[in-house]
């Protein structure tokens, strides 16, 4: 009869066969992700020139609970708008989700403009903001240079921006599958 240990290791070698067969994705979880860190910076403007977010459904009630905005919020290289350059928009909505209020569930897709490194690539992302200063955001998928990202986007709202504005440190963390390593697989016909 064969020892405990030999059995588990045959076991783990017959799941990974398995599963390497059911995707070829699979077989190489970590070998053919790529990693990104960058830290940017999100810049909202709720009122006056260059408005970047505009009010879809308003609410009565106290806390403005279900009051929903569409967003082109921008992205940009460093903190100061006056200095710094654009290199992706988020474009998405947040709805003010908490009875209590404030507390804004955000979706949108970060796109990286056509002078970017990342070229019309983009992160798709949602999250929670409590107006707590700071938070997270989950990165749920991707597109171009990112395909198929998951990560998360830590922030935290700098202090003193400009009337009616926020700006955000925003510390990106993703995985992601190198656009070459999509392509391989079954055709589909």
């Amino acid at each position: 009869m064969a020892s405990p240990s030999l059995l588990v290791l045959s076991m783990i070698l017959i799941l990974h066969s398995i599963l390497s067969m059911a995707s070829a994705s699979l077989s190489c979880v970590l070998q053919c992700e790529s990693e990104v860190n960058m830290r940017l910076y999100l810049h909202q403007i709720a009122a006056g020139p260059g408005i970047n977010q505009v009010a879809i459904v308003t609410s009565s009630k106290p806390s403005e609970f279900g009051l929903t905005a569409v967003t082109d919020w921008t992205v940009i290289d460093g903190p100061n708008p006056a200095t710094a350059t654009i290199v992706a928009r988020t474009k998405g909505m947040q709805v003010q989700a908490d009875v209590a209020g404030p507390g804004w569930f955000n979706y949108f897709s970060m796109v990286f403009e056509k002078n970017s490194r990342y070229n019309g690539s983009s992160f798709e992302a949602m999250g929670i903001n409590f107006q707590t200063g700071q938070g997270q955001m989950a990165i749920m998928g991707g597109t171009g240079e990112f395909a198929m990202a998951r990560g998360i986007i830590k922030y935290y709202a700098l202090t003193n921006p400009p009337t009616f504005q926020t700006i955000k440190e925003l510390n990106i963390h993703a995985f992601y599958v190198k656009a070459s390593d999509t392509t391989s697989g079954a055709t589909i016909q």
